[in-house]
């Protein structure tokens, strides 16, 4: 045997042991990261769906790439505040139907959404009005005149991977100073509300902001309004896993992949994967920067989305079956949350559904760069 042969073997044995070693621990856990009872496994998030208030309306934020809270009637001051999101609990057995939505902790600092009221595009496209936070601000102009002859050939792309088109049009998209925070956001993505008639895109970079993030940002962005079609039922893995997918290639140069699954395969070689059933995934670890955790979260859930795509088809990820949890709303009080029913659109639960794609994935240890697709 040829010395390149012995060496992968090497490599697949190592990434078999490590997906061993994972499936160990979270049995030995037995829930309290992740369940396998069906129980409190979705991971919801305000980067991940919405939270509904009596005044508030959180609707599922991209980060990084995320769909950004808005209330109801938004000012420049609009800032979430940390009640509006409720804190995770381990799911309860005992109760049918209870569990947690993964909303809890979600390391991200919001910044405020503008409601676009009296601002004047610096351009538009067919499908986008096109702003600079500050019309006063050259690099925030020129991002927006730079980025505006791109954005249909964008949309085109996330769409044709889709089957869908934006449901509103036009959508404004900002693009706004990078921001001094402890885990800012490099996107978000907002739906219409009472004073903003159009659904928002902001893109937060500044002169050093390389394309290559821009345009996965936008993608994956534009990827989230494209879901916004009244079909899709979001949680935290569906949410982010779709949006970076449908990003595609975009999302896979800006991250340095050839594919998700090789993301995937990497972090399970080193010990760094999260599961996407766990609902603090999007919680750093002490010393952990949370925007490198936050990658690291999102294209793991690209991989699975990727898989369920491959395995169920992309209209049943669009459009899956809406089942009703009981989430901790915080202070002691609960709420009704829907999400996706994944044994009523496949047959298994989230956690079978995840251990089913890692046992294939370590069959495979090299999937093809078509994953982008």
């Amino acid at each position: 045997m040829s010395i390149a042969r012995i060496l992968a073997a090497i490599a697949a044995l190592c990434t078999g042991l490590a997906l061993l070693a994972w499936l160990a621990l979270v049995t030995v856990v037995g829930g309290a990261m992740v369940g396998f009872d069906g129980v409190g496994l979705v991971a919801d998030r305000t980067t991940d769906a919405p939270l509904i208030r009596p005044s508030v309306v959180v609707p599922s934020p991209t980060d990084d790439v995320e769909r950004a809270p808005t209330s109801a009637a938004p000012s420049a001051t609009d800032v979430p505040a940390a009640t509006d999101v409720p804190s995770a609990t381990a799911a309860d057995p005992a109760t049918p139907g209870r569990g947690t939505d993964g909303v809890s902790q979600l390391a991200v600092d919001w910044p405020s959404i503008p409601t676009l009221v009296g601002w004047t595009p610096v351009t538009t496209t067919a499908s986008f009005l096109v702003y600079a936070a500050d019309p006063d601000d050259a690099v925030l102009v020129a991002a927006a005149e730079r980025w505006a002859p791109r954005l249909e050939s964008i949309l085109d792309y996330v769409g044709d991977r889709l089957g869908r088109d934006l449901p509103t049009v036009p959508t404004a998209i900002v693009f706004a100073r990078r921001y001094e925070a402890a885990c800012p956001a490099r996107g978000l993505a907002a739906p219409p509300d009472a004073e903003r008639t159009a659904p928002l895109i902001m893109v937060f970079v500044d002169a050093d902001t390389l394309d290559v993030q821009i345009r996965a940002v936008l993608a994956h962005e534009i990827t989230h309004h494209l879901t916004m079609d009244g079909a899709f039922v979001g949680d935290g893995v569906l949410t982010e896993g779709i949006a970076n997918w449908g990003a595609g290639a975009y999302a896979l140069a800006w991250q340095g992949f050839d594919s998700w699954d090789a993301a995937a395969q990497r972090y399970l070689a080193s010990g760094a994967y999260v599961s996407v059933a766990d609902p603090n995934g999007l919680l750093p670890q002490s010393g952990e920067a949370c925007i490198a955790r936050r990658d690291r979260v999102y294209n793991v859930r690209s991989a699975f989305v990727a898989w369920l795509i491959e395995r169920y088809g992309i209209e049943t990820v669009l459009a899956m079956p809406k089942t009703t949890i009981r989430v901790d709303a915080g202070n002691g009080e609960t709420a009704d949350r829907t999400v996706p029913d994944y044994a009523a659109a496949t047959g298994d639960s989230l956690t079978q559904l995840e251990r089913r794609w890692l046992a294939e994935l370590t069959r495979n240890t090299a999937r093809p760069a078509a994953d982008a697709r």
